[in-house]
């Protein structure tokens, strides 16, 4: 059960970090936050200059309104790489039982997931940490007998 746990943490870790690249890192929200900054900034100094204001308190204006623009930006997005917390929590409470296992190998396999989660950027390290922990719990752990198979094993024993 450990370790569903932790492989679900694992996915719930990468999809926070799917939707944090999609909603603030990629190039088109780059280039969007770019221009909605030049058309505050636009709209600050042209309402300053509407009520009688001179061009550096125009411009003045216009940067207070860019700046708070950016500064609701980087609070909504820090709100998002917060959404991680949680599944980072998840994974670390399911490794913890994963730790003590018997099996060297789990040990080491949920060692390397654990550091692997750290850059939840680089998909292709973590997908072979999980990989690797996946192996590793299917050795560790023997096959459930079917019901026939189990009740036959106590028939005859």
């Amino acid at each position: 059960m450990q370790a569903d746990a932790m492989a679900v943490a694992v996915m719930e870790l990468q999809g926070a970090a799917a939707a944090n690249r999609l909603l603030w890192e990629g190039p088109a929200e780059r280039g969007r936050t770019f221009l909605l900054t030049l058309l505050a900034f636009a709209g600050g100094a042209a309402r300053a200059r509407i009520a009688g204001g001179t061009d550096v308190q125009s411009g003045l204006v216009g940067f207070g309104q860019a700046a708070e623009l950016l500064s609701r930006e980087r609070v909504a997005s820090k709100q998002t790489v917060a959404a991680v917390r949680e599944p980072l929590a998840q994974a670390a409470t399911a490794a913890a039982p994963l730790m003590r296992c018997s099996a060297p190998a789990v040990v080491a396999a949920t060692e390397q997931l654990l550091n692997a989660l750290a850059d939840v950027e680089n998909t292709a390290r973590l997908e072979a940490a999980l990989e690797a922990f996946g192996r590793a719990v299917n050795v560790a752990t023997p096959p459930r007998l079917s019901w026939w198979a189990r009740r036959r094993a106590v028939s005859s024993g």
